[in-house]
Parts: structure tokens; sequence; C-alpha cells
């Protein structure tokens, strides 16, 4: 049994790092997008780079908004699972504990869910982005003949 707890443990702790490092990386790259739209000149003025600078905006705006409710879940998450822990060998409150119980395992399901979404919304972030740039710059890149 043991060694099962340590796992568990470290599985959670991983869960919670992982949507933190997502949140952080959405954050940081939205700034770095918005950072490009306050610049005295604009330098995305491609109709298909403008499109996907913006689907990269939204899609930052999303993980960054699925980040921090996966967070506040998983919160919530903790809080229901502390007090199971600290009433069920309570027979008087056996009801309670039940519905805690099943609270805190709807709450699992909606941090995993929202941590899916949160790496979707981050990709489609990154994708459009990436675009964007490539679109703009790609006379920078491509080589000279």
């Amino acid at each position: 049994m043991k060694p099962y707890v340590r796992w568990q443990g470290f599985r959670i702790a991983q869960l919670g790092l992982c949507i933190a490092l997502f949140l952080t990386f959405a954050v940081a790259t939205l700034g770095f997008s918005i950072n490009l739209l306050v610049q005295p000149h604009y330098p995305i003025v491609n109709c298909l780079a403008r499109t996907s600078f913006l689907f990269s905006l939204v899609g930052g705006l999303l993980s960054g908004s699925f980040g921090g409710i996966a967070c506040l879940t998983r919160l919530a998450d903790f809080r229901k699972t502390a007090k199971v822990v600290r009433n069920r060998s309570d027979a008087s409150k056996a009801d309670t504990v039940a519905r805690w119980r099943e609270d805190y395992k709807r709450l699992g399901a909606w941090t995993r869910r929202l941590l899916t979404w949160q790496l979707v919304a981050f990709a489609l972030q990154v994708i459009g982005l990436a675009m964007a740039l490539g679109i703009t710059y790609w006379h920078r890149l491509a080589p000279t003949v």
C-alpha cells in the first residue's frame, strides 16, 4: 500500500505542476502578443496573419481562463477531500461524507477536463502566433537566391 500512496502523491503534485506550467506559458505568450499590439508600428498586416494572430489571442485568453478555473476546481477538490478525511470516522456524518466524496470526484473530473481544454487552447495559441509571425516575417527567413 505504501508505494501506491507515494505514487499517488507524485501524481497529484504533477497535475498541479502541469496546470501551473502551461498557465505560465499561456500568460507569457499572451503578454508577448499584447506587446506586439501596443508597438507604434504594428508589423502584422497580412489578412491571414491577422486572422491567425486573432486566433492566437483568443486561444491565449481561453487557455489562461481554463488554467485558472482548473486551479480553483483543484483547490475545491482538496478542500472537500480534507473534509472527508477529517469526518469519515464520524458515523453521524456518513451521509454528508458520502456527498463530499461525490463532490470531490466530480471536481477531480472537471480539473482533468479543464486541463485538457487548457492544453488544446494553448496549442491553438502557439500555432496561431507561429503562423502570424511566420507569414509576417517569412521574407526574412526565406533563403535569398
